[in-house]
């Protein structure tokens, strides 16, 4: 056998008059090895992936560009409102934003960014774009792509990818149609997002979780209230927590419904409210309101921005580019009162309900419901077995059938779910593109039919005295079963403008206050010649070629998008272009890696709730 060396035999002992050895090329490798880096880098840029930074709103709420991040201070919802009268090709204009309106309780606050750091504005969000997805599949309808402008190929732009090659696109009552670019517009179809598309573009409309206190201590009437009104007895349901939550004890055989009314102070209202400590006079009498799209994102207009030098460096040493003003003195807590036409210019039909359900006992049933043009879109939950099945009632009470993209029906579709028994659940049934959801614990259940169905495209809301109809266009019902209810919330789907110039989807000329008139005013609705009229909504549609793409903004009424595009031909003359040719397409939008830093009281620190995949 062999005896291995040791080290020690293994080592060399130089001699005492051996010189250093000569240089081997460590800073050639050196440079070499930061050249292969800098190459590695510019390719995977150029080839892989590449950050951009949201410069505009035209995607918000999804991806924020310049903005400002607020608290309300009534409710303490969280939202955010558009800056972009501070910034024009990134540089600071010296104008600046100091208002905001709350999407809850639509309180309108004054801000003052030099005494509350994190009400100056911020930067777009910082995301990452995959450069290869596109290479590997086809672009698929509800992605968000960046491309480049076909007016101008420099400009990058960011939207929601809408329409496909080969396709007739149509814009209808807010919702997407698509056919074959050669059939009649007898072959369009409504374009249902995935759930998970859905749930991403849902827009909050009321939270029970964010209810002010001042309107409780005054008697602001819940916007959550029994139906048939309250008769005293004690199967109703009992406001509990201030407001933010309902309950009902269990009584056998017996349905009752808290319904939804869209019932949030106006701007004049508030005012009354701080100048006085009291309600306007009439807010007992009021019916609602029709949900209309309304982006808090909006509210800065931009007519009311105001010009100011800003501070000194020393004043606010964070280096920034923003800079809050130094001329603006302090104002009363109301701010101005936005624009009308912030306020949503139209009726929003399609909707979503969900709550926190705490089951005490083992019997009765938990419903949900929507109503759309009358129509009630309900979901009821047989609390002893979990089954859950679908209806669909008509305004003379009939049930209709659901019917599938295949043409196959069903009358009342069912499924099993987990809500089974006294626990904690929570729900949401969501009716939006002609299709009922229900999602038990933030999941989509499977029933055994489908729940898709034919509606008339554009539909009008309805009223009666004995049924609020589209006034109180949600709801939940007990029967025979003890629950609380808490986490209320409401709300709607993405509206897309039919239109290709810029406003309404209306013919007729309405001021944005004659909008909302007609929106309180049930009388109105029905009118042949009124907003709700036939011929007086627009319908839109484009046709798409070979390798050509039609975009739009997630914020409608704010978007520079295809409808609106204009470009050279081969000849040099501008004319209509609403699409996107293949080869602009840069990639596909994957993740916000960057949101914007807080001021205070950590500068510096990300809002990390805004990182994450980009849906």
């Amino acid at each position: 056998m062999t005896k291995p060396k040791s080290a020690k035999d293994d080592k060399k002992q130089p001699a005492a008059n051996d010189k250093s050895a000569p240089p081997d090329g460590g800073w050639r490798e050196t440079v070499e090895s930061i050249a292969m880096a800098v190459i590695l880098a510019l390719l995977f840029r150029g080839f892989v992936a590449e950050a951009f930074v949201i410069p505009t709103g035209s995607m918000a709420p999804t991806l924020d560009g310049r903005h400002k991040d607020l608290q309300c201070p009534k409710c303490g919802e969280r939202y955010q409102v558009s800056c972009s009268p501070e910034q024009d090709n990134d540089r600071m204009t010296g104008r600046h934003v100091v208002n905001g309106t709350c999407p809850i309780c639509r309180y309108t606050q004054r801000l003052n960014p030099l005494a509350h750091a994190n009400e100056g504005s911020f930067s777009g969000d910082r995301i990452i774009v995959g450069k290869f997805c596109y290479d590997l599949a086809e672009p698929k309808r509800w992605d968000v792509i960046v491309f480049k402008f076909p007016g101008n190929a420099v400009q990058n732009y960011i939207k929601r990818l809408i329409g496909l090659p080969g396709e007739k696109v149509a814009i209808m009552g807010g919702n997407i149609y698509t056919c074959g670019k050669d059939e009649g517009d007898d072959a369009l179809r409504i374009a249902r997002k995935p759930p998970a598309k859905l749930d991403s573009l849902l827009q909050i409309v009321d939270d029970t979780d964010h209810v002010p206190a001042e309107l409780v201590k005054l008697g602001w009437p819940s916007r959550w209230q029994n139906w048939p009104p309250d008769e005293g007895t004690q199967a109703n349901w009992k406001i509990v927590d201030g407001g933010q939550a309902f309950e009902i004890r269990a009584v056998m055989n017996e349905e009752h419904w808290l319904r939804y009314r869209n019932l949030a102070p106006s701007y004049q209202d508030w005012k009354i409210i701080e100048e006085k400590q009291e309600l306007p006079s009439d807010v007992g009498r009021r019916l609602g309101e029709l949900v209309a799209d309304f982006y808090s994102y909006n509210t800065a207009a931009r007519e009311q921005a105001v010009d100011s030098r800003t501070v000194p460096l020393w004043r606010f040493p964070l280096p920034q580019a923003y800079r809050p003003p130094a001329d603006i003195p302090p104002g009363p807590p109301l701010g101005e009162q936005p624009p009308t036409s912030a306020l949503g210019e139209h009726w929003v039909d399609d909707l979503a309900v969900e709550c926190v359900a705490e089951v005490t006992g083992n019997q009765g049933a938990l419903s949900l419901m929507i109503v759309r043009a009358g129509v009630k879109h309900v979901c009821e939950i047989n609390l002893a077995d979990g089954r859950a099945k679908m209806t669909m009632v008509d305004l003379a009470g009939r049930e209709v059938s659901f019917v599938g993209d295949d043409g196959n029906t069903a009358d009342q579709p069912a499924g099993q779910t987990n809500v089974k028994g006294p626990g904690r659940y929570r729900l949401r049934l969501s009716n939006c593109d002609h299709e009922m959801l229900l999602w038990v614990n933030g999941t989509v259940v499977r029933l055994d039919g489908p729940t898709t169905y034919r509606s008339e495209d554009l539909v009008v809301p309805r009223y009666s005295d004995k049924d609020p109809g589209d006034l109180a266009p949600a709801g939940f019902a007990s029967r025979g079963a003890g629950i609380k209810l808490s986490s209320l919330k409401i709300y709607r789907d993405k509206y897309y403008i039919a239109t290709t110039d810029s406003g309404t989807d209306y013919d007729r000329p309405y001021s944005p206050e004659m909008i909302h008139d007609v929106f309180r005013d049930p009388t109105q609705w029905s009118q042949q010649t009124g907003l709700f009229g036939e011929n007086n909504r627009r319908h839109i549609s484009f046709t798409l070629q070979d390798d050509q793409f039609l975009p739009l903004g997630d914020n409608s009424p704010q978007s520079s998008d295809g409808r609106y595009w204009f470009a050279k031909d081969l000849e040099g003359n501008w004319g209509p272009h609403h699409y996107v040719e293949r080869d602009l397409l840069i990639g596909k939008a994957l993740l916000i890696y960057w949101p914007h830093t807080w001021n205070a009281p950590i500068p510096f620190l990300p809002k990390v709730s805004r990182m994450g995949p980009i849906r």
